[in-house]
């Protein structure tokens, strides 16, 4: 046995500031998702990477990890990108195309975008970092879209 106790991830509410595997399915992280794709999309608008023609591609998302901080943060890995392909557009929904029936597959890669709920707070949700893990380049328009 390697001494580290098996049992210790699953503990109900965790250490603060650890870093646990999230619940993919919770309707916490599920609300944390979306918030973090709606301001991806804002930001994407913002920085004039997103046109009236064009969607934002969601993938899957492949992980999440929640660490307790002054609130929960979520830090997620999706499969995401933006397509002016009109075929995507034409599926899509409110700006946002399921990769499942979108083929401009060259431009989604995988991303992992930082967000932390504060539910007792005016503004319930604050967005951290973004990072490029592979494939197009989003995070500049995440940063130019911020402000």
């Amino acid at each position: 046995s390697s001494g580290i106790n098996a049992e210790w991830p699953l503990r109900p509410g965790g250490l603060p500031g650890g870093i646990y595997e999230g619940e993919l399915h919770s309707p916490a992280t599920r609300e944390a998702v979306k918030q973090a794709l709606g301001e991806f999309k804002l930001r994407a608008l913002k920085s004039g990477r997103l046109g009236s023609s064009d969607s934002v591609i969601v993938g899957d998302v492949i992980d999440v990890k929640t660490q307790v901080v002054a609130g929960q943060k979520f830090i997620i890995t999706v499969r995401l990108g933006l397509t002016s392909d009109s075929d995507c557009k034409a599926k899509s929904q409110d700006g946002f195309v399921s990769a499942r029936v979108c083929s401009d597959n060259e431009n989604l890669g995988l991303h992992k975008v930082e967000i932390i709920s504060q539910p007792w707070m005016a503004v319930k949700y604050q967005f951290g970092e973004f990072e490029d893990v592979e494939g197009p380049e989003l995070k500049s328009l995440w940063v130019d879209g911020a402000n």
